[in-house]
């Protein structure tokens, strides 16, 4: 797996505040509650000099198939991804939200970190969202071949 650190500042300059990673979920049955969304992230956390990244907010939105919002949450990055050794897999559990066919989990890094992507096998269930309102499919050019290639997002739904 191709793993590479990925944050919308990067990409959107200031408005990479407002620019999330999503990913597009389908409730695997009727009744089925989402409880919680796990991240592959880190904030950049330095191991030689021991320093730690100024604390800075994310937040996370639950969407329906049409975009309404089901659910938000914000935290301090250094709660979740402060890791001495690379990017964590880190869960935030949410109050149980019965969700039905497809749903959307929206992550903003804010700058304050990295979100894992990989890039080896794209599904096309990835996407930034908001751009101009509308979700786009997170997807860049490699540099030498200026072929499109097609990311993941490593963010998880949990739920029974």
């Amino acid at each position: 797996m191709n793993l590479t650190l990925h944050s919308a500042i990067d990409d959107f300059g200031a408005a990479g505040l407002v620019v999330g990673e999503a990913v597009k979920f389908t409730a695997p049955k009727a009744g089925w509650k989402l409880l919680g969304v796990q991240v592959l992230g880190w904030s950049g956390f330095n191991n030689s000099t021991k320093t730690f990244p100024a604390d800075r907010n994310f937040l996370i939105e639950v969407r329906d198939k049409d975009f309404n919002l089901l659910y938000k949450f914000a935290d301090a990055q250094n709660m979740y991804f402060l890791s001495s050794i690379g990017p964590v897999l880190s869960g935030m559990e949410i109050p149980a939200i019965p969700v039905s066919g497809d749903f959307y989990v929206v992550f903003y890094d804010r700058g304050a970190m990295g979100v894992a992507m990989e890039g080896d096998a794209g599904t096309g269930n990835s996407f930034f969202y908001p751009i101009n309102g509308q979700m786009v499919p997170a997807e860049f050019k490699a540099p030498k071949t200026n072929q499109t290639i097609k990311v993941n997002w490593l963010i998880r739904a949990v739920g029974k």
